[in-house]
Protein backbone atom coordinates (compact mmCIF):
# COMPACT_ATOMS: atom_id res chain seq x y z
CA UNK A 1 0.00 0.00 0.00
CA UNK A 2 1.02 3.51 -0.84
CA UNK A 3 0.36 6.12 1.24
CA UNK A 4 0.96 10.33 0.49
CA UNK A 5 1.70 12.54 3.59
CA UNK A 6 1.41 16.02 2.34
CA UNK A 7 2.07 19.29 4.59
CA UNK A 8 -1.93 21.21 5.12
CA UNK A 9 -0.92 25.02 4.77
CA UNK A 10 -4.65 25.98 5.24
CA UNK A 11 -6.09 28.06 7.53
CA UNK A 12 -7.29 26.06 10.46
CA UNK A 13 -5.26 23.46 13.05
CA UNK A 14 -4.78 20.62 10.50
CA UNK A 15 -0.77 19.84 10.05
CA UNK A 16 -0.65 17.21 7.84
CA UNK A 17 -2.68 15.27 5.02
CA UNK A 18 -2.45 11.56 4.32
CA UNK A 19 -4.05 10.53 0.76
CA UNK A 20 -4.02 7.03 -0.77
CA UNK A 21 -2.31 5.98 -3.86
CA UNK A 22 -6.02 7.01 -5.75
CA UNK A 23 -5.92 10.75 -4.35
CA UNK A 24 -8.43 9.99 -1.73
CA UNK A 25 -7.58 11.70 1.85
CA UNK A 26 -7.32 8.86 4.47
CA UNK A 27 -6.21 10.71 7.67
CA UNK A 28 -5.88 13.81 8.82
CA UNK A 29 -3.20 14.96 11.41
CA UNK A 30 -3.64 18.22 13.11
CA UNK A 31 -3.36 20.08 16.78
CA UNK A 32 -6.07 20.01 19.54
CA UNK A 33 -7.93 23.03 19.47
CA UNK A 34 -8.27 22.90 23.59
CA UNK A 35 -6.12 21.23 26.34
CA UNK A 36 -3.13 21.77 28.46
CA UNK A 37 0.07 21.70 26.43
CA UNK A 38 -1.65 21.62 22.91
CA UNK A 39 1.34 22.62 21.16
CA UNK A 40 3.28 19.41 21.86
CA UNK A 41 0.31 17.20 20.67
CA UNK A 42 -1.05 16.26 17.33
CA UNK A 43 -3.61 14.00 16.33
CA UNK A 44 -4.68 11.77 13.82
CA UNK A 45 -8.11 11.10 12.78
CA UNK A 46 -9.71 9.28 9.85
CA UNK A 47 -11.81 10.79 7.36
CA UNK A 48 -15.19 10.23 9.49
CA UNK A 49 -13.24 11.84 12.41
CA UNK A 50 -12.34 9.69 15.00
CA UNK A 51 -9.19 9.64 16.49
CA UNK A 52 -7.26 6.95 15.25
CA UNK A 53 -3.71 7.52 16.91
CA UNK A 54 -2.17 10.61 18.87
CA UNK A 55 1.87 11.81 18.90
CA UNK A 56 3.22 13.33 22.33
CA UNK A 57 6.11 15.41 21.74
CA UNK A 58 8.08 15.73 25.01
CA UNK A 59 10.87 18.19 25.34
CA UNK A 60 14.05 16.63 26.59
CA UNK A 61 17.58 18.33 26.61
CA UNK A 62 19.81 17.31 23.61
CA UNK A 63 16.67 15.12 22.02
CA UNK A 64 13.51 15.34 20.14
CA UNK A 65 11.25 12.70 21.60
CA UNK A 66 7.80 11.45 20.89
CA UNK A 67 5.06 9.06 21.89
CA UNK A 68 2.98 7.41 19.75
CA UNK A 69 -0.07 6.34 20.94
CA UNK A 70 -2.54 3.68 19.12
CA UNK A 71 -5.75 3.48 21.63
CA UNK A 72 -4.01 0.92 24.07
CA UNK A 73 -0.51 0.33 22.76
CA UNK A 74 2.41 3.00 22.37
CA UNK A 75 5.84 3.37 21.28
CA UNK A 76 8.64 6.12 21.84
CA UNK A 77 10.33 7.42 19.03
CA UNK A 78 14.07 9.12 19.96
CA UNK A 79 15.98 11.07 18.00
CA UNK A 80 19.58 12.18 18.92
CA UNK A 81 21.24 15.00 16.97
CA UNK A 82 25.02 13.72 16.34
CA UNK A 83 27.91 14.73 14.71
CA UNK A 84 26.65 12.48 11.23
CA UNK A 85 23.32 13.54 11.66
CA UNK A 86 20.43 12.49 13.80
CA UNK A 87 19.74 8.96 15.05
CA UNK A 88 16.67 7.94 15.21
CA UNK A 89 15.25 4.67 17.87
CA UNK A 90 12.14 3.32 18.91
CA UNK A 91 11.47 1.60 22.78
CA UNK A 92 8.73 -0.48 22.68
CA UNK A 93 9.32 -1.73 19.49
CA UNK A 94 11.24 -4.71 17.92
CA UNK A 95 12.24 -2.07 15.03
CA UNK A 96 14.65 -0.04 13.65
CA UNK A 97 15.64 2.76 10.96
CA UNK A 98 17.70 2.43 8.41
CA UNK A 99 18.63 5.43 6.41
CA UNK A 100 18.16 9.06 6.58
CA UNK A 101 15.52 10.05 9.11
CA UNK A 102 15.72 13.81 9.16
CA UNK A 103 16.28 13.76 5.40
CA UNK A 104 13.15 11.73 5.41
CA UNK A 105 14.57 9.09 3.11
CA UNK A 106 14.47 6.38 5.50
CA UNK A 107 12.80 2.71 5.75
CA UNK A 108 11.81 0.81 9.07
CA UNK A 109 12.62 -2.85 9.54
CA UNK A 110 11.72 -5.58 11.85
CA UNK A 111 14.78 -7.42 13.83
CA UNK A 112 14.30 -9.99 11.23
CA UNK A 113 14.91 -8.11 8.53
CA UNK A 114 11.02 -8.07 7.45
CA UNK A 115 10.18 -4.43 5.45
CA UNK A 116 7.76 -2.58 7.91
CA UNK A 117 7.64 0.73 6.05
CA UNK A 118 9.79 2.54 3.33
CA UNK A 119 9.48 6.45 3.65
CA UNK A 120 10.71 8.59 0.64
CA UNK A 121 10.90 12.73 0.34
CA UNK A 122 9.76 14.36 -3.01
CA UNK A 123 9.74 18.19 -3.28
CA UNK A 124 6.32 18.95 -1.73
CA UNK A 125 5.55 15.38 -0.50
CA UNK A 126 6.50 12.23 1.07
CA UNK A 127 5.80 9.07 0.26
CA UNK A 128 5.25 5.69 2.85
CA UNK A 129 5.18 2.35 1.11
CA UNK A 130 3.90 -0.23 3.45
CA UNK A 131 3.82 -3.93 2.34
CA UNK A 132 1.26 -5.05 4.91
CA UNK A 133 -1.54 -2.97 6.36
CA UNK A 134 -1.46 -3.75 9.90
CA UNK A 135 1.15 -1.22 10.71
CA UNK A 136 0.17 1.78 9.04
CA UNK A 137 -1.00 4.08 11.58
CA UNK A 138 2.81 3.74 13.21
CA UNK A 139 4.13 4.30 10.21
CA UNK A 140 1.97 7.09 9.31
CA UNK A 141 2.39 8.80 12.74
CA UNK A 142 6.71 8.02 12.12
CA UNK A 143 6.22 9.87 9.36
CA UNK A 144 5.01 12.44 10.45
CA UNK A 145 7.47 12.78 13.26
CA UNK A 146 10.42 12.64 10.52
CA UNK A 147 8.28 15.60 8.85
CA UNK A 148 8.23 17.30 11.80
CA UNK A 149 12.22 17.41 12.20
CA UNK A 150 13.48 20.73 11.86
CA UNK A 151 9.96 22.66 11.09
CA UNK A 152 8.15 22.39 14.73
CA UNK A 153 9.81 25.31 16.24
CA UNK A 154 9.56 27.42 13.53
CA UNK A 155 6.67 29.79 14.11
CA UNK A 156 6.16 30.56 10.25
CA UNK A 157 5.70 26.70 9.71
CA UNK A 158 3.55 26.02 12.70
CA UNK A 159 -0.69 25.43 12.18
CA UNK A 160 -2.14 28.12 13.95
Amino acid sequence: MTLYLRRDVSAGNRCFTVSDALGAEKYFVSTPTSGLMTKFKLVITDTTGNEAARIRRIPLVGTMTYVLRFGRKHVTLVTVPTTKGISAYFYGSNWHIVGEFAAKNFSIIDVDKTLICEHRNHADYCEINIPGSGNELFCVAASVCSNLINTIDSPALQAV
